[in-house]
């Protein structure tokens, strides 16, 4: 019991590891914005492989089959299964500028 309570004392203040690991990735530029959305009309493919499922081939893909005018036009046009589409598409977009 003792040694218990000294390990919760001990820590009482800090923040918790996952909470640092947290702090550090908003802090690191490589990692800053893995929310946002992926415009699948100009990501580059280290982007398009961040999601969820999109792996060396079908980032390929994406990329051959642009431009899009809908982020539909990924099931319409046999780019993606629609297990995977599902997955990811609350992060994409199509961007036209």
């Amino acid at each position: 019991m003792r040694m218990d309570h000294r390990v919760r004392s001990r820590s009482a203040g800090r923040p918790s590891a996952l909470q640092e690991r947290a702090v550090e990735a908003d802090e690191k530029p490589g990692r800053a914005g893995l929310n946002r959305f992926v415009d699948i009309n100009r990501a580059e493919i280290g982007r398009l492989k961040s999601l969820t499922g999109i792996g060396t081939h079908y980032a390929n893909k994406i990329m051959e089959g642009r431009p899009y005018s809908h982020r539909e036009e990924l099931l319409t046009r046999g780019i993606l299964p629609e297990y995977i589409y599902c997955r990811i598409i609350a992060r994409l977009s199509t961007e036209q500028s």
